[in-house]
């Protein structure tokens, strides 16, 4: 009687994780953006954000994800599948690359970061370990780079479409351990 109580409370971690239970998880955002808000404008700023999240959510969609979080230029989305996951890195770094206001050496960039893991949910968000690992990929990732786990990179390696470059080691504050974080050549 309480567990059915409780259920309406609990986020239905099926339609967000893959057969095994795992979910994976794309964080992005625009480098440098306070440079780049700077340099457009408020109005125009402003603009580019509706754009680009407007072409988030479009991404986020086609590739059967779900858009969990957005707090201005930054997005967390899931997706039951990290071959949909790395799809959708893939095409939005492909439509965002390019200058903003016509003049190549002020192109706007999004940096994003993948991984794949269990997670604990509560009604309001996702947690866990895997949750705060794939922050801290997405954190190290430079404009224009897609960084992803080794776990990612596990579940999609035998993909044609996919390539990856080793990135290094890293050992993020808040999670042990040793993390093996590659680079996918999404060119």
């Amino acid at each position: 009687m309480i567990a059915s109580a409780l259920e309406p409370l609990i986020p239905d971690l099926g339609r967000i994780s893959s057969p095994d239970g795992a979910v994976t998880l794309m964080l992005s955002d625009i480098a440098n953006a306070s440079i780049a808000a700077d340099r457009l404008g408020p109005e125009r700023w402003e603009q580019l954000l509706r754009d680009h999240s407007a072409l988030v959510e479009q991404v986020v969609a086609h590739h059967d994800g779900e858009l969990l979080k957005s707090e201005r230029d930054g997005f967390l989305a899931s997706f039951s599948s990290a071959h949909a996951g790395l799809h959708a890195a893939v095409e939005l770094q492909r439509a965002f690359t390019g200058p903003a206001d016509g003049a190549e050496d002020h192109a706007l960039a999004v940096r994003i970061g993948v991984h794949s893991g269990f997670v604990i949910a509560n009604p309001d968000q996702l947690l866990g370990r895997n949750v705060v690992l794939a922050s801290r990929i997405a954190a190290q990732a430079k404009g224009g780079e897609i960084l992803v786990s080794s776990t990612l990179k596990q579940y999609t390696e035998q993909d044609p479409s996919f390539r990856f470059e080793p990135h290094g080691e890293y050992h993020f504050k808040g999670v042990l351990g040793e993390h093996v974080v590659y680079l996918v050549d999404w060119r």
